[in-house]
């Protein structure tokens, strides 16, 4: 008799430690989900303390960001943005464990708003696919649920699965659960340009630091910054529209506000065009930041990739 062998990966071990952060995990969300809505003000607070005194590393960090970007800024005003930012953070978690307990989408819903979605039904006419761009801003767990509604179209995920499995099953039924479909990194481009072809939407988030074979440098709040290139090159070799959306917070309101079809016509330069077109996208970015800065997630590396020869402050 032959032998069978099976081309599937192996399921990750698990280990004692990811059952224990899973009891952990577990334990928080039925806390969430039998708390009182009243409780929530003094959850955030928890949370914030726990954040702060839980992670220096993640201080410093956000210090050492917001010293880059915003170097004319006294100290006193970024101690005051640093103080908003762990404010916004510690009520967005609230927030998505709360909804992701009680299996409760229309609580965000009531309160949500989007901007112009006329713009990604033309793009959708073309038939060619629709790319999406964002970023790690506002609160980005909420753009496919508010678009799904919005257009009763699945939105299609570009992610990394998370380190412990027992949690990553749980938090992808949850997006699953909110309209989107994931689509694993890590060979995902067989899959995206399938998507794309059936006239479907990937989101894709373009604002965390990129390794030297996936990116390439661009300004960024005046800083050399390594940036993903997969929606520049998905555009000018494959024609496929692409279309910048932020989702933002004002007061309790939740605002998704649609930017205008990427358009963008380039030299004969293929890395050059390339180049040029991050760059307009992580422009764009950074325009949404300077906004509302202390909506976007200053406790990642974003300049952790140097250009050659320069060397990389650790903060």
């Amino acid at each position: 008799m032959p032998l069978k062998i099976s081309l599937s990966m192996p399921p990750k071990k698990v280990s004692f430690k990811h059952h224990l952060e899973y009891a952990l995990f577990a334990s928080f969300l039925f806390i969430s989900k039998h708390t009182p809505n009243w409780s929530a003000r003094a959850e955030v607070k928890l949370l914030i303390f726990f954040l702060k005194k839980g992670s220096r590393k993640h201080s410093r960090l956000i210090e050492h960001n917001l010293a880059k970007a915003f170097p004319a800024s006294t100290p006193d005003v970024l101690d005051d943005l640093k103080r908003k930012i762990y404010n916004h953070f510690g009520r967005l978690f609230v927030e998505i464990t709360r909804t992701f307990a009680r299996r409760k989408p229309q609580a965000i819903l009531s309160h949500s708003r989007i901007l112009h979605p006329e713009i990604i039904q033309r793009a959708l006419q073309k038939k060619r696919g629709l790319i999406i761009f964002s970023a790690h801003f506002g609160n980005w767990e909420w753009l496919p649920l508010i678009l799904h509604t919005q257009l009763k179209k699945d939105i299609y995920s570009v992610a990394r699965p998370m380190d412990n499995p027992l949690i990553e099953n749980k938090v992808k039924e949850f997006r699953e659960n909110m309209g989107s479909k994931i689509i694993y990194k890590k060979g995902s481009l067989r899959t995206i340009l399938n998507r794309l072809a059936d006239n479907e939407i990937i989101c894709l988030l373009i604002d965390q630091n990129a390794v030297p074979r996936e990116g390439v440098f661009v300004d960024f709040f005046g800083q050399k910054a390594s940036a993903i290139t997969t929606v520049a090159q998905l555009y000018l070799k494959k024609n496929i529209p692409v279309v910048p959306v932020f989702l933002h917070y004002e007061e309790q309101e939740i605002i998704l506000e649609v930017l205008p079809e990427v358009d963008f016509s380039g030299s004969d330069n293929d890395h050059d065009n390339v180049v040029a077109l991050t760059q307009h996208m992580t422009g764009l970015i950074e325009s949404q930041i300077r906004k509302y800065p202390e909506q976007w997630l200053w406790f990642h590396d974003r300049w952790k990739t140097r250009p050659k020869g320069a060397t990389h402050e650790s903060p």
